[in-house]
């Protein structure tokens, strides 16, 4: 009941001058709002991040041939070598320990066509593992088999935007299109995956048996890739090693001390790269959006001054019928604090709204935990009673006799 008593005195004496405490709360709304919003953009883009490397696949391995760089987020390839072959895919999935499937891949940027229709698209030959160790799933149709690929079958499976490009809403099962004039049957489609974390287009392509696309399509012996699915995200490390060791080993890199004639793409390594950059942006976000909550707290311990100021006679009386000095520290660390959450509480509404509006009319993805609207509740809390401290021990301090005289 003391409690209650407390907090309808507090309310009571903020709202004597509604506008000064307007104004203090609006400086905690705003600081609380500004973290609000920012952290919410970081995590959306965090979780954006991982659902791209977790529909890429977390634990895959990717051996290009040659050597590439990132420019702007994306794979530019230079001094691209012919040393990758089949024989090293199927080596790795049998001799390193580490290695659960690999998929060896061809590719090239060709235009198909379909009845007066043509598009310009990625035609990938792969192996029948691809579904699994790249993480498509299957819309219509089915995958080709082993041996259709094999028998260097004229049979693909489009990828979803190829599909609306080519076809529409029709359903493209069974229908012939031409690759290099080379005529194919469509026996799947794919669901749609969206961008990968490199930039890539993962809707934008036909994938074909590896061996027909290197023997009738590409007329080549080498590959361009390899996609390798380790045994789990906690050996990815030494698998990278065990590649590294045996493509050496294969391409007789060792003999004369040769850099690799590969590069490796750890797409772990990637995926803990990115989560520290967005995490280092966060806490830059929120170290700039804490100095708008110091701004608050000062609002707050002005307010609490000017209300202690106002308020000498009211201290004095209470004092002089033997309120304690506690009792005067309580009362105002109760009022600062109704401020704090206060201002909290609004500051987390609006930004709950803002950032709400900003994930349904942009393209960033937005999202707010329970723990950062707790956390954002406490600290606001934690600033008011703070930046009261001083204020609450300066009224307890006053002298009775000079306090009622000040009137």
């Amino acid at each position: 009941m003391k409690y209650i008593k407390n907090i309808k005195l507090s309310w009571k004496a903020l709202l004597i001058n509604k506008t000064r405490t307007f104004f203090a709360l609006i400086g905690l709304s705003i600081g609380i709002t500004t973290v609000m919003v920012m952290v919410s953009i970081g995590n959306g883009a965090k979780k954006k991040m991982t659902e791209q490397f977790e529909k890429m696949g977390a634990n895959l391995i990717v051996v290009n041939s040659g050597k590439n760089s990132k420019v702007m987020g994306r794979q530019q390839f230079i001094n691209q070598v012919k040393s990758l072959k089949l024989k090293d895919a199927e080596a790795l999935a049998e001799e390193c320990p580490s290695v659960d499937k690999t998929v060896p891949t061809a590719d090239k940027y060709v235009k198909i066509k379909y009845s007066n229709t043509a598009t310009m698209t990625m035609v990938q030959g792969a192996s029948p593992d691809f579904l699994e160790v790249k993480n498509f799933q299957i819309r219509q149709g089915r995958f080709f088999t082993d041996n259709e690929d094999k028998l260097t079958k004229r049979v693909a499976v489009l990828g979803n935007q190829v599909q609306k490009n080519l076809f529409g809403d029709k359903i493209p099962i069974g229908e012939t299109i031409f690759i290099e004039k080379i005529p194919f049957v469509v026996i799947g489609t794919l669901i749609s995956k969206g961008m990968s974390p490199d930039g890539a287009n993962e809707d934008n392509v036909v994938v074909i048996p590896i061996q027909t696309s290197l023997r009738r399509v590409l007329n080549i012996d080498y590959l361009n890739r390899i996609f390798v699915k380790t045994k789990g995200k906690e050996v990815m490390n030494s698998a990278e090693k065990e590649i590294e060791f045996l493509l050496r080993e294969r391409h007789k890199l060792n003999i004369k001390n040769k850099e690799n004639d590969f590069t490796l793409d750890n797409k772990l390594n990637a995926m803990i790269a990115e989560r520290e950059s967005s995490q280092l942006f966060t806490w830059l976000i929120v170290g700039i959006a804490s100095i708008s909550l110091f701004v608050g707290g000062i609002g707050v311990l002005a307010v609490m001054l000017l209300s202690i100021r106002e308020r000498t006679t009211e201290i004095g009386l209470r004092i002089s019928v033997g309120a304690r000095k506690k009792d005067i520290v309580q009362q105002f660390l109760f009022e600062s604090s109704m401020l704090g959450i206060s201002g909290g509480c609004s500051g987390v509404v609006t930004g709950l709204l803002i950032s709400w509006i900003i994930g349904a009319t942009t393209q960033w993805q937005t999202y707010i935990s329970i723990d950062s609207v707790i956390m954002s509740v406490l600290f606001s809390f934690t600033i008011g009673l703070i930046f009261g401290v001083f204020p609450a021990l300066k009224a307890a301090k006053l002298d009775p006799i000079q306090a009622l005289q000040k009137e």
